[in-house]
This record gives structure tokens, C-alpha cells and sequence, in this order.
């Protein structure tokens, strides 16, 4: 006798099954669980429950219904920027050969990453603006975050270093500053080279940043406008000022020590951005068109 199929159970159209959605709570993300998860029969909706280790003994641990409240606040201190806080790297819409490298490596750096172990090699990503480049370092601190229970943290360079100077005229030691981003298991400093005039104290920030983290034996995952010297697809330059590569923009120094912690990868291709601009236009005058005419 043949047992039936049990039925697919439906995916929560407001978590896509992951069990936990973003709120908005002034310029940050929040991660709460879905109202999805009050229904799971083994937690109920509490996110952990009573489970036996491999010796026997009684713990608590997190359900994998998503309500697990460590894991919300994993993804909470993940910091990620409001408009990449639901980027996945599934929804990743990489279209030129180089996109579809650079995916492939976010996804090997996810699978590969082991929690605790030192000596990661980690990942930059070069490309114009709209490449995706944010994309990917949202995607890999979440997936991280979900999937292993990763501390992670994302910063923006030219935010960050408006933070540490404001931290210095409050009497911040470089100690203090520097603790936040050398203890999370994995990093993320989007638009490196990204700075104002004072090029020695951007420089000094982000050698010592690597440095503490080097010591420590956590990857930085890293992204930039700037491409390596060796590369003509593209040329960028901040305001006012001329194009510059990677190496030129940070410095020889710092740009020897990239290539001793990071696997750098070009991500060429189209300005998503753009794309998705052209995308939403094309989306809005149909439904203007579709739309019935009123009176």
C-alpha cells in the first residue's frame, strides 16, 4: 500500500518561510519574529525550547520556527542599511560574468565559514557604483547570521569615520572605538577609500581596523568604487577629484595588506540601481494605463 504525499505546507507570504521580518525603528532595522511562528507546534512561539545534548543533559535551544530570540538579535546588531535589509543572496540578480563570480564566491565564503576558526580568508569587492556590491555584504552577514548564528556587523567607511571623530571629541580612546568592530566574528566595511581631505587619518583608520581584526583572526569583508590598478573596465573619482585606483586612493601599504587577508574580485556589470529605477517606470505607467478611467 502506497503511504499518501503529506501536503506542502504554505509559505508565510510575510517571511517567505524564514520566520522573521524587519521593522523600522528609527534609522535601523529591527528583527522580530513573524506572527507565522505563534503557530509552531514545537515552541509555540516562544523561539526555543527543552532539547537533549549528546550527553544526555537538558537544554534550551533555539526553535527552528525563526522566533529563537538570539537569532533576532543576531540580526538586529547586523546593522544592516534600511533599503538592504530583505537582500538575499537567492535574490541577487547577477548578469554580467563578473556578477555571477562574485555571487558564486559570497556563496562559497557562506558555505565554507566556520565559526570560532581563524585564518578566513576573506572577500573584496571592486565595481562602479550599482553593481550589487552592497548587496552582496548585506546578503553574506545575513545568510551568516540565519544559518550559523554569526555575529556580524555592517558599516559604511565615510559613516564610520564621521563616528570615530565624533567619539575622539567626546574623549574616546582608540581602544574604545576600535572594541565594537574587532569583537563580531565577521565584519563588513562597505566603500572603502570613500573620504573626505585628510587622507593620512582615513588611511591610519582603516590599517588599524584591519590590523586589530588580523590579530584577532576575523575576516573583514570589504567593497569598493575604486578598481585595482591593473583593471581598465571602469575609472571612479570622488568630487573634485581626479580617478584614482584602489592602490593609489589607500595607499601601497594598505593595498598589500588587502591582498594578504582578501580574495579581491571584480564586480562589473550594469547599474542595478538603474535598472530597477527603469524597471519601477515601466511597472507604474502600465498600471497608469490598466487603470479604469473615473466618472
Amino acid at each position: 500500500m502506497v503511504e499518501p504525499v503529506p501536503a506542502a505546507q504554505p509559505v508565510c507570504t510575510l517571511c517567505g518561510g524564514e520566520g522573521f521580518t524587519f521593522q523600522q525603528l528609527e534609522d535601523r532595522g529591527v528583527a522580530v519574529a513573524c506572527s507565522c511562528t505563534r503557530n509552531c507546534a514545537s515552541c509555540h512561539g516562544q523561539g526555543r525550547l527543552y532539547a537533549r545534548d549528546e550527553r544526555g543533559y537538558e537544554v534550551l535551544r533555539g526553535c527552528g520556527c525563526g522566533a529563537d530570540p538570539r537569532r533576532l538579535s543576531l540580526l538586529t546588531g547586523l546593522r544592516l542599511p534600511t533599503k538592504f535589509l530583505n537582500r538575499t543572496l537567492a535574490g541577487y540578480a547577477g548578469i554580467s560574468p563578473d556578477q555571477k563570480i562574485a555571487l558564486a564566491r559570497a556563496h562559497r565564503f557562506v558555505d565554507e565559514f566556520v565559526p570560532g576558526a581563524s585564518g578566513q580568508r576573506a572577500l573584496l569587492f571592486c565595481g562602479p557604483p550599482g553593481s550589487g556590491k552592497t548587496h552582496l555584504l548585506a546578503a553574506i552577514l545575513r545568510d551568516l547570521a540565519t544559518k550559523k548564528a554569526v555575529r556580524g556587523r555592517y558599516e559604511e567607511f565615510f559613516l564610520l569615520l564621521s563616528d570615530i571623530r565624533d567619539g575622539f571629541s567626546r574623549g574616546l580612546s582608540s581602544r574604545e572605538w576600535l572594541e565594537p568592530v574587532r569583537e563580531v566574528d565577521v565584519l563588513a566595511i562597505d566603500e572603502i577609500g570613500k573620504g573626505g581631505k585628510n587622507r593620512e587619518f582615513e588611511q591610519g583608520v582603516l590599517d588599524e581596523i584591519l590590523s586589530v581584526r588580523y590579530n584577532a583572526g576575523r575576516p573583514t569583508l570589504l567593497a569598493t568604487n575604486y578598481p585595482r590598478p591593473d583593471t581598465d573596465h571602469w575609472q571612479f573619482k570622488a568630487d573634485g577629484q581626479s580617478a584614482e585606483n584602489l592602490e593609489q586612493r589607500v595607499g601601497p601599504r594598505i593595498f598589500s595588506r588587502l591582498h594578504e587577508l582578501c580574495d579581491l574580485i571584480d564586480v562589473n556589470g550594469p547599474d542595478q540601481r538603474k535598472d530597477q529605477h527603469d524597471a519601477r517606470c515601466i511597472a507604474e505607467s502600465l498600471a497608469r494605463r490598466t487603470r479604469p478611467a473615473r466618472g
